[in-house]
């Protein structure tokens, strides 16, 4: 048996509605030393697997990002996940209601009630921005935490500016 054939490999899964910045977060996170990756990106349509390297003697962790317009079809993916990114647009005020149904039925599923679930505020960097506790309070947070059964962590990052991205990567590898 081959050294690659020993080394399991970790599999996360990254949603959020349209345009959240889902794509963009995760090619940064995959290249957080090299600030001259391309910045553009198109609109996922599908599934997007984005590979997060580590040091040798850890594997590599592979999250799956599936486009907010697959919506209805995320739960046939959600079968042994451990972690979820669930990235909000912190400037799209008029999609924060439908950020936060997604976000609900996501919660409310049974194959996720073990899962830890990061909620992802991106693009905190425009001037466009709101508060993330003005976010928060309006998505009912803290009567989400009451009642799911999950572990709800909340990042405030910008993936064009690399703001908040160390402290997710640390999340998502498990680190403190």
């Amino acid at each position: 048996m081959t050294v690659l054939a020993l080394r399991v490999v970790k599999m996360l899964l990254c949603v959020g509605p349209e345009g959240t910045g889902k794509t963009l977060l995760l090619r940064r996170l995959a290249n957080l030393n090299k600030p001259d990756i391309s910045l553009t990106t198109v609109p996922t349509v599908g599934l997007n697997i984005a590979t997060i390297p580590r040091e040798a003697e850890f594997p590599s962790i592979n999250i799956r990002e599936l486009g907010g317009s697959m919506a209805p079809i995320w739960p046939s993916y959600y079968t042994g996940v451990k972690k979820v990114l669930y990235v909000v647009d912190a400037v799209n005020l008029t999609q924060l209601g439908e950020a936060t149904i997604l976000l609900m039925d996501l919660l409310a599923h049974p194959k996720l009630r073990a899962a830890q679930v990061a909620i992802v505020f991106n693009k905190t960097d425009s001037a466009m921005s709101r508060g993330v506790n003005e976010l928060l309070h309006v998505m009912r947070f803290d009567n989400l935490k009451e009642y799911v059964p999950q572990q709800l962590t909340t990042f405030e990052v910008s993936a064009l500016a690399g703001k908040g991205l160390r402290s997710l990567l640390k999340w998502i590898t498990g680190e403190k």
